[in-house]
C-alpha cells in the first residue's frame, strides 16, 4: 500500500500562491526569443494562450479539484493511466526543471555582468565563469528553500513584485519612444501571414508553450497550502490574467524600442531599454531595471526548484525513486533530500552544458531540452483530462460542462505534442547544427533512461 506523505506546513496563503505562481510563470527574460521574430511574436503568445494555457488552466483546475494532495500531476497521471505512466511523467517533470533552473541563472549572471559595466561584461560570453558563478546562486537559493516556504516564499514574493515594476517601466519607455520617434517595427496585420509558413518561426510555439506553463505548481505544492480548494482556483486566475498580459506588453514595448533583428536573446531587454532609454534622456533606468530582472529569475528559479523538487519527494514516499527522497527535515518540515539532490543534479547539467559550446548555444540547448521534458507531462495531463472525464463525467468534477473539458483537452494536447515536434528545429542562430542536436537528443533520451532503471528496479523491490 502507498503511504501518505509525512506531515508538511501549510505555509502559503491567496497572495503567497498568486505571487508563486506569477514568480514561476512570468519569465520576463525569455520575451527576447520570441520577440526576435518580430511583430508575429505576439500572433504567437495569444495563440499560446487561447489554445495551451487556457486549457492548462481549465485541467488543472478539474484535477486539483478530484485529487488536490501534494503531488499534482504526478498523481493526476498515476491516477488516469496506472503507476508506470505517473513515474514517466512525474520524472520528466522533474528532469525538465534540472534543465530549466540553470537557463535562468545564466540570466540572473548575464544582467549581474550588465550592471558591473566593462569590468564584468566579459563574464557573459565566457562559459567557464557563467557555470561557477550559477553553482554559487544555485546553491544559496537551494539553502534557503530548505529552511521551507516560511523563508523560500519571500524569494517568490519579490521576484514577481519585480516583475510587475518591471513590466511597468519597460511599458512606460516603450510608450514615451513611441511618441518620441515611433516605433522600431510596424505593426501591421500583412506582417503576421509570411511568418505563417516559416518552420523556424513556427518551432518557436515550443517556446511559447514552455513560457507558459507552471499553473500546476499551486497543486504540486497542494499539502503546504492554506485552504487550498479556495485559494488554488483563485490564484489560477489572477495568475493567468497577469501572464498574458506582461507578456504582451513587454513583448509590444520591446519591438517599440528596437528593431527585432537586433533583440539579443539573452539581454535583449537590456539591450532594448538601454537603447530606448538613452533616446528619451532616461539612460540611468536601465541599471534599476537590470536589478528587478534579476529579482524576477531568481524568483522564477526559486518557484520552480521547490517545486519540482516536490515531485521526487512524493514519488520517493511511493518508493520509485529512492525511499530517502522522501524524508523531511526534522526542523524546517521540507523535503530537504529532494532539493539537494535537485541542486547536485543541476549542477552536473551546468557543466555539461558549458562543454564545447558558446554561452548562446549552451543557453538553447537547456532551453529547448527543457521544452521537450516539460511537455510530456503535459500530454499525460491533457488526454488524462479526456480519459477521466469520459470514465467519471460528473464525479468531483469542477466544471459542469463536459464539453468545455474535452475542447482543453484535445486543444492542449495538439499543441502540446505539436510543441514537442517542432522544438527539435534548430534557431538560425545555432553556430554548430550537429552538436546542438546531438546534446538535444543525448539530453531527452540520457535522461530518461536512468528515470526507466529505478523504475523498474524498485518496482521489483516494491514486490518482495
Amino acid at each position: 500500500m502507498e503511504q501518505h506523505p509525512p506531515q508538511l506546513v501549510r505555509v502559503l496563503g491567496l497572495r503567497d500562491l498568486s505571487f508563486f505562481l506569477i514568480a514561476a510563470l512570468v519569465n520576463l527574460n525569455s520575451v527576447p526569443v520570441i520577440a526576435g521574430a518580430g511583430v508575429p511574436a505576439l500572433l504567437l503568445w495569444c495563440t499560446g494562450f487561447f489554445f495551451f494555457f487556457i486549457p492548462q488552466a481549465i485541467a488543472v483546475l478539474e484535477f486539483s479539484h478530484r485529487s488536490p494532495e501534494e503531488g499534482g500531476i504526478y498523481n493526476w497521471t498515476k491516477a488516469s493511466f496506472g503507476n508506470f505512466h505517473g513515474f514517466i511523467s512525474g520524472w520528466s517533470y522533474w528532469v525538465n526543471n534540472i534543465f530549466y533552473i540553470p537557463t535562468l541563472l545564466i540570466y540572473i549572471i548575464g544582467f549581474t555582468a550588465f550592471i558591473g559595466g566593462e569590468y564584468t561584461r566579459h563574464l557573459a560570453d565566457d562559459p567557464l565563469s557563467m557555470a561557477m558563478l550559477s553553482l554559487v546562486i544555485l546553491w544559496c537559493i537551494t539553502w534557503l528553500n530548505v529552511k521551507g516556504f516560511t523563508v523560500g516564499k519571500w524569494v517568490q514574493n519579490i521576484g514577481a513584485a519585480g516583475t510587475f515594476i518591471t513590466a511597468t517601466v519597460i511599458l512606460t519607455v516603450g510608450i514615451l519612444v513611441f511618441f518620441q520617434r515611433g516605433s522600431s517595427n510596424h505593426f501591421e496585420w500583412s506582417a503576421l501571414l509570411p511568418a505563417a509558413a516559416d518552420w523556424q518561426f513556427i518551432s518557436l510555439l515550443s517556446v511559447v508553450c514552455l513560457n507558459y506553463v507552471g499553473l500546476e505548481l499551486g497543486s504540486i505544492i497542494g499539502d503546504e497550502i492554506k485552504d487550498p480548494e479556495r485559494n488554488i482556483p483563485r490564484a489560477v486566475l489572477f495568475a493567468g490574467i497577469s501572464t498574458v498580459t506582461m507578456f504582451l506588453v513587454v513583448t509590444t514595448s520591446l519591438l517599440v524600442a528596437i528593431p527585432s533583428q537586433e533583440i539579443g536573446i539573452i539581454d535583449g531587454i537590456l539591450q532594448g531599454i538601454e537603447k530606448a532609454a538613452g533616446e528619451i534622456g532616461m539612460a540611468w533606468i536601465v541599471i534599476p531595471v537590470a536589478v528587478l530582472m534579476i529579482f524576477n529569475a531568481g524568483g522564477n528559479t526559486s518557484a520552480w526548484l521547490s517545486g519540482s523538487a516536490r515531485i521526487p519527494f512524493v514519488i520517493g514516499i511511493d518508493k520509485y525513486l529512492p525511499a530517502f527522497l522522501g524524508k523531511i527535515h526534522p526542523k524546517y518540515r521540507t523535503p530537504h533530500i529532494a532539493l539537494y539532490v535537485q541542486g547536485i543534479a543541476s549542477s552536473v547539467i551546468i557543466f555539461f552544458s558549458a562543454i564545447g559550446s558558446s554561452v548562446h548555444d549552451m543557453y538553447l540547448i537547456l532551453l529547448q531540452t527543457t521544452v521537450v521534458l516539460q511537455l510530456i507531462p503535459y500530454l499525460y495531463m491533457f488526454f488524462g483530462l479526456l480519459k477521466i472525464r469520459t470514465a467519471y463525467p460528473s464525479q468531483s468534477a469542477y466544471f459542469k460542462n463536459g464539453l468545455l473539458v474535452r475542447f482543453a483537452g484535445i486543444a492542449g494536447g495538439v499543441i502540446t505534442f505539436s510543441g514537442i515536434c517542432v522544438s527539435f528545429i534548430p534557431s538560425k542562430t545555432i553556430d554548430n547544427i550537429l552538436m546542438y542536436e546531438f546534446k538535444l537528443v543525448l539530453g531527452c533520451l540520457g535522461f530518461m533512461i536512468p528515470g526507466l532503471f529505478f523504475y523498474f528496479i524498485n518496482t521489483a523491490k516494491r514486490k518482495l
